[in-house]
């Protein structure tokens, strides 16, 4: 055990023996949120106060999911392949129709 345990441990300590008899009442809790909550002031910094937890794995996977979809060309998410149907004494056939990629 180190020198700041233990100096962290006396500081505890007396500050369990000072806080001992000491009560928080619920007159004293409407108290303290009556005058924290009453001012805009207040509000608003409890609003600017907020921590905003983000997981990391969610936050990464939506990251790289917005650069994949503005990196990818163009075209690529249009239909690639036309197809014309023939038909040919009741059975059809199906010609695909050359497409030619080109880097725009």
């Amino acid at each position: 055990m180190n020198r700041n345990d233990s100096i962290k441990d006396d500081i505890k300590d007396i500050y369990d023996e000072e806080t001992n008899e000491m009560e928080f009442t619920n007159q004293m809790m409407e108290s303290v949120l009556n005058k924290t909550t009453r001012a805009n002031s207040g509000k608003i910094r409890r609003i600017l106060n907020y921590e905003l937890q983000i997981p990391l794995v969610p936050a990464a996977v939506g990251i790289a999911a917005v650069l994949a979809i503005t990196i990818l060309p163009e075209g690529i998410l249009q239909k690639q392949y036309n197809f014309t149907t023939i038909d040919i004494a009741g059975s059809q056939v199906m010609i695909q129709e050359d497409r030619e990629v080109t880097k725009r």
